[in-house]
């Protein structure tokens, strides 16, 4: 393990930098925090280039999390106030790293009885990664952002998938006409979530081959969704709300894509 005292550190400028999108998007990495989160990059096989402790990091679970790491990771401790400056988190746990992108692309993603989730420009972080979170959970096959949509990488929307960033395909800064090009290609429906001329979600078809839309919190989908989908649907509401939050409405529909393909089981 090497220790590091200078901020002017190459691999320590270089960490600092990932806290910004643009380098991030440019080197093709980000900051993961915390010992839960970086178990989950472990299990998870993700390539996990750096690894930075601070000094004051408890030595019992530093060494647990060590004996986990391959060989090829490279190993750091920080004086405590460097790693405050490499730290997203107000108070971190001495611990985080630096892990590649995994570059998905869309003829990786696709099978029979797809079902995917866009995200058109949500731009809450706390929404974004809770929206991750309940694809992963329930068994969706991938995540794609539109341009204008938070990055899904940084430290919040991050925290917010609890690592489900690592066991499911993310797709970022997707253009609305890709997205339909390979849904043409692939017999995909696009089906955006509106509440006007919109069909109640268990009247709709939501067992495989399509994509779920959740659009911005303030606006809605944009005008090319409103034009191009496929179809439209809505969360019925009886008491009265006027709507409900992104994510519990993009949670919602994909659990009724669940409850539609556990009856045709049935």
């Amino acid at each position: 393990m090497q220790l590091v005292k200078s901020r002017q550190n190459k691999t320590i400028k270089e960490a600092i930098s990932l806290k910004d999108k643009k380098y991030r998007r440019k080197l093709r990495k980000f900051i993961i925090e915390g010992y839960r989160f970086l178990n989950e990059a472990v299990s998870s096989g993700a390539v996990i280039e750096k690894v930075f402790f601070s000094d004051h990091t408890d030595k019992k679970y530093r060494n647990e999390l060590v004996s986990k790491l391959s060989s090829e990771v490279q190993l750091y401790e920080v004086p405590y106030e460097l790693f405050l400056h490499i730290a997203e988190t107000d108070s971190p746990q001495g611990v985080l790293a630096v892990v590649r992108t995994y570059e998905h692309r869309f003829e990786t993603i696709y099978k029979k009885g797809f079902r995917g989730l866009i995200l058109d420009s949500i731009q809450d972080p706390g929404n974004a990664g809770t929206m991750i979170r309940s694809a992963h959970a329930l068994g969706f096959d991938a995540v794609i952002a539109t341009e204008g949509t938070v990055d899904l990488f940084n430290g919040k929307v991050l925290r917010s998938t609890m690592g489900s960033i690592f066991y499911i395909p993310v797709l970022e800064n997707i253009k609305s006409e890709d997205i339909f090009a390979f849904c043409g290609e692939n017999s995909i429906r696009v089906i955006s979530s509106r509440l006007e001329n919109a069909k109640p979600c268990f009247s709709i078809d939501l067992s495989g081959n399509f994509f779920i839309v959740i659009g911005n919190e303030g606006s809605g989908i944009s005008e090319c969704f409103n034009k191009k989908s496929s179809e439209f649907v809505k969360i019925p509401m009886p008491g009265g709300a006027e709507s409900f939050n992104a994510a519990v409405a993009a949670s919602i529909l994909m659990y009724e894509s669940n409850r539609q393909r556990s009856c045709k089981k049935c």
